[in-house]
């Protein structure tokens, strides 16, 4: 088992899944930024979609060096929300530890104890810890306005960007994360599913505020859309621009830069 920090027989302990597909230099800021603040016992789980960028490289020389455990799914299909899913399945059923935390490849970790703290959020109730969808900013919202949009409800499920769940529950209902229809026949994205049927059965998600979130991880969201856009022709060119421009932004700031200074992430 590769992983920063070993894990068994540790009752509290996490496997960090990190689903992947051509994220580039993205995909080694958030395995550097794990290698450095994570204390908490864990093992690194990536599952690569066939990569064939220089994110390849990075899993492959991360899996080498021992400080991830790899899934490489060759021949995935690169559709969006379902391969998601599928990839978070197969971290799930890899998964030998209490606790799954769902990573997205475009995040990175900030500071130390920020797993712990995650844990701490699950408590002794709750059956699974994380955000909602990420507020709107102002423009948005003034574009809404300005349009007469109506509002639109927002997502009241908890978002596997960065979310933890209890295992053993997981298991016991054998619940999966793919997108699936609904009995009102709507549409179920990765994630929403689990945490629907989560609450059906009694159990609660804990909430993590945003503002938390934020300064635990940082989350760029969506960038494996825009750096892959050739596949996804449904992304309009001005949301490229401005995801070309974040990715630009975070890699060159100071604070990528220090994380990625001293790293033995390839």
């Amino acid at each position: 088992m590769g992983a920063l920090s070993d894990p068994a027989g540790c009752a509290d302990s996490v496997t960090i899944a990190i689903p992947n597909w051509n994220t580039g230099s993205l995909l080694r800021l958030c395995l550097a930024s794990l290698v450095r603040f994570t204390k908490h016992p864990h093992r690194i789980l990536v599952v690569d979609n066939d990569s064939d960028d220089a994110s390849r490289v990075t899993v492959d020389g991360a899996a080498e060096r021992g400080l991830i455990d790899l899934i490489q799914r060759e021949g995935a299909v690169h559709d969006g929300a379902p391969e998601h899913g599928a990839s978070l399945d197969a971290a799930l059923a890899a998964c030998e530890t209490p606790y799954l935390l769902t990573l997205d490849s475009d995040a990175w970790v900030r500071r130390e104890g920020w797993l712990a703290d995650f844990v701490a959020a699950l408590g002794d109730e709750a059956s699974h810890a994380g955000a909602l969808k990420f507020p709107g900013g102002r423009a948005k919202r003034f574009v809404q306005w300005v349009r007469r949009e109506p509002p639109r409800p927002e997502a009241s499920y908890v978002r596997p960007c960065h979310a933890i769940y209890r295992v053993e529950l997981l298991r016991r209902y054998g619940l999966s994360f793919a997108p699936r229809l609904g009995s009102d026949e709507q549409w179920r994205t990765t994630g929403q599913t689990i945490h629907e049927e989560l609450v059906a059965k009694g159990h609660q998600a804990a909430l993590i505020p945003h503002a938390e979130i934020e300064r635990l991880v940082g989350h760029l969201r969506h960038a494996t859309f825009v750096i892959n856009f050739d596949a996804f022709p449904t992304l309009k060119a001005r949301a490229r621009r401005k995801g070309e421009r974040q990715i630009k932004d975070l890699l060159e700031s100071r604070e990528a830069r220090g994380i990625l200074a001293e790293t033995p992430v390839p």
